[in-house]
């Protein structure tokens, strides 16, 4: 069974960001302070599950059998630093700082050693191996002149194999704890003050781009988002390109000069690298995406409409039922941009493909939906033909009732449904009398149930009679389903009428619950 991780993510994200900074800037850097305190808001939800111990694997961290934030590179190269100094477990104690984390970070890079007393409430479990080398280090060098300690079981007199010098013995905790010491030592490393990393440099051109408002600070905006593209794309991160894009497509919409257009198009073409933008849509599939990054990524996948439909249609067939609703929020953002991708896919042989082929172009909410659909109702799939109904339901217009009425006699009980709210949605009371007539013909009661709602929903003089005859109990020899009266009584509450009314206060009184509770619920 998963566990939910949710909290112990968002500590590792402040983690991993601050991990990267601290490899970047000395500790007085403001993005490492700012990183810093992101680390203490998050301690918290660490805190309240207790004792809390990763398990540290080559390419990541473990918890519970799950692989702690699988995507983030900068917890896969702590995990991977930490590793290859032989730490296997990270224990975290409730009451850490994050000047504790400091000094993890100081263990990955090797200046302290795993069990310095600046880790304060973490403990770090090593290998068998690394412990005994751990303990290797800690044997006192010999002073010069003085006779070499004897190995266990040497006879007297003769002295064990001289000890291979240890290195330079580390720095005193207070001071390793330290992380201008730990940045000072690091070979190699150029500090650039004024610089930022590329993901902060990301957020404020994109913050640039959505306050910009004369066509000057737009083209300036756009000119400098369009001078990080390399960086960007290098972070192979997916949230910062679609926040990047999202901006973009946002901007284009009040955006009026031809030279601010050609940039504005020039810049979302360099963005839109195609594996980027399938790591996109499979971003979109995922269980737990924060709000605000679903968001950019509907966005974006929805802007990148050319490239992202046929991807988008190929995950949405292959995601949960449960998991799909952003997929089709980006087609409803893509509109009429996704039009030209689906036409070619409502052909395909596959009947599946075809089926949500025919449900996206109802969503695009694009004038030609209802003429691209209607040929569907004749296809030799179900499957196609339910989907071209409820993508003509979602269309709406009074101009479905009549193509859909034929489905209401298709041999499928899954079409006939779809057709039944389809003549509903079109909202033309006329239609009454196809589906009153059908009420005697119709055998089954799922289908019958949706008539019912149906003639409810269109509220013709006629319905009242029809409904109130189908919500009575009926006899004992001819038993009415529930099933059956409550859709009826769910169509009473279309009716305005003081009989209805009277009816629906009735039934509200009924021993059967689920009659019942349909005209409570008519009631409110």
């Amino acid at each position: 069974m998963a566990v939910d991780t949710v909290g112990i993510d968002r500590a590792l994200g402040a983690i991993g960001t601050t991990f990267r900074l601290t490899r970047l800037y000395p500790p007085s850097h403001p993005a490492v302070i700012e990183a810093l305190h992101h680390i203490s808001d998050a301690l918290p939800l660490l805190a309240a599950l207790g004792t809390v111990e990763w398990k540290v694997g080559a390419t990541g961290l473990h918890w519970h059998g799950q692989h702690l934030l699988p995507r983030n590179a900068q917890i896969a190269e702590l995990a991977g630093l930490l590793y290859a100094r032989g730490i296997r477990v990270v224990t975290l104690n409730p009451g850490m700082t994050a000047e504790h984390v400091l000094a993890l970070f100081s263990v990955a890079m090797g200046t302290i050693l795993p069990d310095d007393a600046a880790l304060g409430r973490v403990t770090l479990t090593l290998g068998r191996r690394s412990s005994q080398r751990l303990e290797r280090l800690r044997t006192p060098t010999p002073a010069a002149g003085s006779p070499a300690p004897l190995a266990d079981g040497a006879p007297p007199g003769r002295a064990a194999p001289a000890p291979v010098a240890p290195p330079p013995p580390a720095p005193s905790s207070s001071a390793s704890a330290s992380p201008d010491n730990v940045m000072g030592r690091r070979a190699g490393v150029v500090f650039r003050p004024d610089a930022l990393p590329a993901d902060v440099e990301v957020k404020r051109a994109v913050a640039a781009l959505r306050s910009a408002a004369t066509p000057e600070e737009q083209r300036a905006a756009v000119e400098v988002l369009q001078a990080l593209t390399p960086k960007l794309l290098a972070l192979h991160d997916t949230a910062p390109v679609a926040a990047a894009i999202a901006a973009l497509d946002r901007m284009l919409t009040t955006a009026q000069e031809p030279v601010l257009l050609e940039a504005i198009d020039k810049t979302a073409v360099a963005l839109s690298d195609r594996p980027l933008v399938q790591r996109m849509v499979q971003r979109l599939g995922e269980p737990r995406v924060p709000p605000e990054e679903r968001e950019a990524l509907v966005a974006a996948v929805g802007a990148l409409a050319a490239v992202s439909v046929p991807l988008v249609l190929d995950a949405f067939l292959a995601t949960a039922v449960d998991l799909r609703p952003p997929y089709r929020a980006c087609i409803r953002k893509a509109a009429d941009r996704a039009l030209e991708p689906l036409q070619g896919r409502l052909a395909d042989n596959n009947p599946e493909v075809a089926a949500a082929a025919a449900e996206f172009i109802s969503l695009t909410g694009s004038p030609q939906a209802v003429a691209l659909l209607l040929p569907l109702l004749r296809h030799a799939s179900e499957f196609v033909r339910e989907a071209a109904l409820i993508g003509l339901t979602e269309a709406g217009g009074r101009e479905i009732a009549r193509p859909a009425m034929p489905a209401l006699k298709d041999e499928s009980v899954s079409v006939r449904m779809a057709a039944a709210r389809a003549v509903a949605a079109a909202g033309d009371p006329a239609s009454t009398t196809v589906l009153i007539r059908r009420l005697e013909q119709e055998p089954d009661e799922g289908v019958l149930a949706e008539l019912l709602r149906a003639i409810g929903r269109l509220g013709a003089n006629e319905a009242f009679e029809v409904l109130a005859r189908y919500a009575e109990p009926g006899g004992v020899m001819n038993r009415r389903s529930t099933t059956v009266r409550a859709a009826a009584i769910e169509g009473l509450g279309h009716i305005a009428r003081p009989e209805a009314r009277g009816l629906l206060e009735l039934y509200s009184k009924d021993k059967e619950p689920t009659v019942r509770k349909a005209a409570e619920a008519a009631l409110r």
